[in-house]
């Protein structure tokens, strides 16, 4: 299988894969999202994530 590398579907890619993380990062600050941030304080995932939206740990 051939991968097409030609800059307009780089492009698209690149593209699709910023709608998804900023998809990604919407649900990550829905109630859901801060239920799981505020339980899971200490995951480094969770840290990571929580900086990705612009909030900081409380200490």
């Amino acid at each position: 299988m051939k991968i097409d590398m030609s800059p307009d579907v780089i492009t698209k890619r690149l593209n699709i894969v910023n709608q998804l993380r900023r998809i990604c990062l919407s649900l990550a600050d829905s109630s859901a999202g801060k239920k799981i941030r505020k339980h899971y304080v200490e995951n480094k995932t969770v840290q990571r994530t929580s900086l990705a939206i612009g909030h900081t740990r409380k200490k």
